[in-house]
């Protein structure tokens, strides 16, 4: 598995490399040249969200007990923030990355191995840092848009960050398949189940033309989390 993710991190940079040397995409492109590709791969995610991953989040809404989802999605944070120092440190964010390890280190031993989320209320509360944002960090250019099956929209250097960051990810290196994939399954529809109002919002906000306003929106937020990061917010 780690040779897998070894190939598809080298090809992304093998493509990455060449967007970032030829100049022939902006800095933070709005262009969609994959346009007819990423629009069926958005069609096939929504059809997926529609016909499994909404209904199995609402049953395991409706099924779990608030405790018992408030421990998983804690436990799921707490590994989460192994990436976050990581790639708080590759930024050069010291205080940040600091205070993202004091928040590991309580929530692993007094949270009981992040199954309760106890320093949010002593003051440390948790940041989002990924591998694509530390490479944005470092000058490397976005790439075109494209949207990526499950995982939804992005552009080449986030999806990039993503395959790094699955080497900061301890589920990655479980060697039991039932286990690997149960865990990823388990944090799957965990995460869905935080949003199972998002479709309808997105429809009503998006007057119909969901694809655009999702794509939009993308760029929107990155644009801005990347003048964040770069002038040290």
């Amino acid at each position: 598995m780690v040779g897998r993710r070894a190939m598809a991190v080298l090809l992304g940079a093998i493509f990455l490399g060449g967007c970032a040397t030829t100049g022939t995409r902006p800095a933070h492109g709005s262009d969609d040249p994959f346009k007819p590709v990423n629009r069926k791969i958005f069609a096939f995610n929504q059809h997926l969200d529609r016909i499994l991953l909404k209904p199995t989040a609402e049953a395991y809404t409706g099924l779990t007990p608030l405790p018992l989802r408030r421990g998983v999605s804690d436990f799921f944070s707490n590994l989460d923030d192994i990436k976050v120092i990581l790639n708080e440190s590759l930024q050069g964010r010291v205080r940040p990355a600091l205070l993202e390890t004091a928040r590991f280190v309580v929530n692993s031993t007094l949270g009981m191995v992040g199954l309760v989320d106890v320093a949010t209320p002593m003051g440390l509360r948790a940041h989002g840092a990924g591998f694509g944002e530390t490479l944005g960090v470092w000058g490397v250019r976005s790439g075109p848009y494209i949207v990526l099956p499950l995982f939804g929209p992005s552009d080449v250097r986030d999806a990039l960050g993503l395959g790094l960051d699955s080497f900061a990810n301890p589920q990655s290196y479980l060697s039991n398949p039932s286990a690997l994939w149960g865990t990823y399954a388990t944090q799957l529809v965990d995460t869905r189940s935080h949003y199972l109002h998002q479709g309808l919002l997105m429809r009503l906000a998006s007057g119909g033309h969901e694809y655009s306003f999702v794509r939009d929106a993308f760029w929107q937020k990155r644009r801005a989390l990347m003048r964040a990061r770069r002038s040290g917010q």
